[in-house]
């Protein structure tokens, strides 16, 4: 059986926080980006590449030999394992009660679901599921379910994880902000410690519709990780003091998030623009402060 929403919360605190609303805490964060990324090619497999032919026949496309033939073939599940271990090992303390998988492109093999690899190499087999199908806006989507299940469950850890697969068997975006031009693979270890208070710091929505809200809590940030979509997408002023980081092209999902690499901390807004969606989303996150930032 699952169930489609967290459950509710009977017990609301009546304190300031309450009021003004709690963001996520980040721990720390495990970042996988194999350095061969031309990667080994792969010996041609002709049954793997006649399941494939067929499937996607039934959808009017075609597979490419050289998806198969060409391509490094890391699977998903390959590259966040990656991720989980550049994150180490966890303490009883920092075991998460939430895991969400977050993602744009497909996965290339589908003999190994990724939310039950996570939930596999967790500790406590914690609560795993995958977030796909909202473009390059998945990661916001994910992190916002995962802290409503923290929020509602009375839960004080989550983790989210977000793919970018290069290798691909169809044909796909070729450039843009949809076009994985590398393998990547980002873990984030995050703390909620608002209980049943409200979720600040949070938005998504049209632009004109989300940019008063990312505006009003880039006052006082640290940090602004810009994606790609806002290179071209709505203009923004950060406040003095404000750093901006942008988003490395060719990882839909994961160059945002990536751009927390090393930040210092402080309060962090993390923002991108899908422009074939027509929706902005941003969140904000407190980052540890520490020597050489975030890690």
């Amino acid at each position: 059986m699952f169930r489609a929403t967290a459950p509710l919360s009977r017990t609301v605190p009546a304190t300031a926080d309450a009021v003004a609303g709690t963001v996520p805490r980040l721990l720390r964060a495990g970042w996988y980006r194999p350095t061969d990324q031309g990667g080994l090619r792969g010996a041609p497999r002709p049954a793997v590449q006649e399941v494939h032919r067929r499937t996607a026949e039934l959808y009017g496309t075609r597979v490419l030999r050289e998806g198969f033939t060409d391509s490094p073939l890391r699977p998903m599940p390959r590259l966040a394992a990656g991720a989980l271990d550049a994150l180490g090992p966890l303490a009883p303390a920092e075991v998460p009660q939430v895991a969400v998988l977050a993602y744009t492109t497909p996965d290339f093999e589908h003999t190994t679901l990724t939310a039950s690899l996570l939930q596999h190499r967790l500790p406590g087999e914690p609560l795993c599921f995958a977030v796909s199908d909202q473009g390059v806006l998945a990661p916001f989507t994910a992190l916002r379910i995962a802290v409503e299940y923290a929020r509602r469950s009375h839960w004080s850890r989550l983790l989210l994880v977000v793919v970018d697969q290069s290798s691909q068997p169809y044909p796909g975006p070729a450039s843009g902000q949809y076009a994985a031009e590398h393998d990547s693979a980002v873990a984030l270890l995050l703390a909620w410690d608002g209980g049943a208070a409200p979720v600040a710091g949070m938005g998504q929505g049209r632009a004109d519709q989300a940019l008063p809200g990312l505006r009003s809590d880039l006052s006082g940030a640290a940090l602004l990780a810009a994606g790609t979509g806002l290179a071209t997408g709505p203009g923004l002023a950060p406040s003095p003091g404000t750093r901006r980081r942008d988003a490395e092209p060719g990882l839909p999902c994961t160059g945002v998030w990536a751009a927390l690499r090393e930040a210092p901390g402080g309060r962090a807004v993390i923002a991108d623009h899908d422009h074939e969606l027509d929706r902005l989303a941003h969140c904000t996150l407190e980052l540890p402060a520490g020597e050489g930032g975030v890690r």
